[in-house]
């Protein structure tokens, strides 16, 4: 490769790597927590239930930057559908599988330079509710990522990962509060992923529930995670900070219906990620 193509193949390889860990992380994300929260909650759902969870993510990028030969304009756009099926072994453990379809797109100056559609990886998690008392209860959510992507598409890592989060929850009715400190350890298949992402990830984030009424919730969040892209100078930072706000509706104790926005506080995050959810028990 001569000096002149470098610049415009490091911005693809780029592109499709901090794409790879948009999926990598999923995982760390909530199917168990009340969507469109990322900050998990320590509810599980008693032995012998079963819960659907489908959950759908815009993301949307746009910066100018220089990678090396001038300014360019680059977007992307990230759209994540993400079903997840949890079954309660236990009144206190459960037990979830998440599947993920993947649709990403990248243009630079309005030419398209990233595109892919297809399969991501999976997750297999637990969720362990090991302390509850006066409205107060904690929880391990460890978890393993399985690598049914395309890892030479942008759509996998190639490789399993795992992780673990720690959970806290205090009731106080009208209010509930959660805290996270969530770590992955994330490992690629492919030399260029592991050589341009990072392995340890951490997120720690905090959120607030306030119920209007009994199907009503206003929901908000505010956090800090590992950027996993080593060098983007269209994400650069080693920490990402992040808010949402949200409503989830509960037209019966079997459903729930959500949207949200989630917003950058600094440029190691997306600019905006719209949520949408429905949840079904039984």
């Amino acid at each position: 490769m001569n000096k002149g193509d470098s610049g415009p193949a490091k911005r693809s390889m780029l592109v499709r790597r901090a794409l790879v860990i948009a999926l990598c992380a999923v995982w760390t994300e909530p199917p168990y927590a009340a969507h469109p929260f990322i900050t998990d909650d320590t509810g599980t759902q008693g032995a012998g239930n079963w819960q659907l969870e489908l959950m759908v993510e815009r993301d949307r990028n746009a910066r100018t930057a220089d990678p090396g030969g001038g300014a360019v304009h680059q977007v992307r756009k990230l759209t994540l559908f993400n079903p997840v099926l949890t079954y309660g072994i236990l009144d206190t453990l459960d037990v979830a599988l998440g599947l993920n379809r993947l649709r990403q797109r990248t243009t630079e100056d309005g030419a398209v330079t990233q595109s892919a559609t297809g399969t991501g990886d999976s997750t297999l998690e637990l969720k362990w509710r090991f302390y509850e008392a006066n409205g107060m209860s904690l929880a391990l959510k460890p978890g393993v990522v399985l690598p049914t992507g395309d890892e030479n598409r942008g759509l996998g890592s190639g490789k399993p990962s795992w992780g673990v989060n720690f959970i806290f929850t205090q009731e106080v009715k009208p209010w509930a509060f959660l805290a996270n400190v969530a770590y992955t350890r994330a490992r690629y298949k492919l030399p260029a992923d592991a050589d341009a992402n990072r392995a340890h990830l951490w997120r720690a984030s905090a959120g607030l529930a306030y119920s209007v009424r009994d199907d009503v919730r206003l929901v908000g969040e505010v956090g800090a995670r590992t950027n996993p892209a080593r060098d983007d100078p269209f994400l650069p930072g080693r920490n990402g900070h992040f808010a949402m706000l949200g409503l989830i509706y509960s037209p019966s104790d079997k459903i729930d219906l959500d949207v949200g926005v989630r917003k950058r506080l600094n440029h190691a995050e997306f600019d905006t990620a719209i949520l949408v959810g429905a949840t079904f028990r039984w």
